[in-house]
């Protein structure tokens, strides 16, 4: 019996992952057309446009061209790379992100289990990661650059509810923002209590938390002391954490 192409057992893989999670091809389709990718059927199939931006991606630097050629491969349907440009748009942004979104959600999906009271309304995590991108986008995306060479980056925010267990935002930046400067941006509420990285940490940012009536938790460098606003003597936070801890 001849084997199938690489190619597609790879597809049939790809979209095994999302019927997993129970995105169904309807699901996909449904959210090509909320995001204005498509208004009625073309040559290009929203799905198959996933599939091919995903597999490119993941192995560098694409163009056009090569996503028409991945593209005819895989569903015998030829298009041009001129085609293919039209398609890569802003609403295909839109729809990448909001594809984006669903899986990160279903990924975490409410388990079911009976909750424990908790003492937060929110629990708050913030994180961010940096994505290597093809060098031409350096302009857009910012990076590494040195005399020798030139490395493009971007830094992807997200932010996540373990008590709603809800993914809450994301965004794709340039590698030049960095998480001091995306700290302000997070939406506080009283009784929310927010989880981040030492990148985050500035007084401002825990001024802010008091200012809402919200409380936070960072990790930070082992030698940052902390000072009393009345005496300006140093804090001893595991000497306090013990005095106050509910744990025996």
């Amino acid at each position: 019996m001849p084997l199938k192409p690489n190619h597609i057992l790879d597809k049939i893989d790809f979209f095994n992952l999302f019927d997993q999670l129970n995105i169904s091809h309807e699901t996909l389709l449904d959210i090509a057309f909320e995001s204005k990718l498509i208004r009625r059927r073309r040559a290009i199939d929203p799905i198959d446009l996933l599939y091919i931006l995903c597999l490119e991606s993941s192995q560098g630097t694409v163009s056009h061209n090569d996503l028409a050629i991945q593209l005819e491969s895989g569903t015998g349907i030829s298009v041009s790379k001129v085609s293919i440009w039209k398609k890569i748009n802003e609403q295909c942004l839109v729809f990448l992100k909001k594809v984006f979104e669903l899986v990160i959600q279903s990924k975490f999906a409410p388990n079911g289990h009976q909750a424990e009271p908790l003492t937060f309304d929110r629990i708050v995590v913030q994180d961010s990661t940096i994505i290597r991108l093809p060098q031409r986008l350096f302009g857009e995306f910012s990076g590494v650059s040195n005399g020798h060479s030139k490395v493009c980056n971007a830094r992807i925010q997200g932010v996540y509810d373990l008590v709603a267990e809800q993914f809450l935002f994301f965004s794709v930046d340039t590698y030049s923002k960095n998480d001091l400067e995306a700290a302000p941006e997070l939406v506080l509420k009283k009784g929310d209590l927010t989880l981040r990285d030492r990148g985050y940490l500035i007084a401002d940012e825990i001024q802010r938390h008091i200012t809402h009536g919200a409380d936070c938790i960072y990790r930070h460098k082992y030698n940052l002391v902390l000072l009393d606003a009345e005496n300006e003597k140093a804090i001893d936070l595991l000497l306090l954490l013990k005095k106050k801890s509910v744990w025996t």
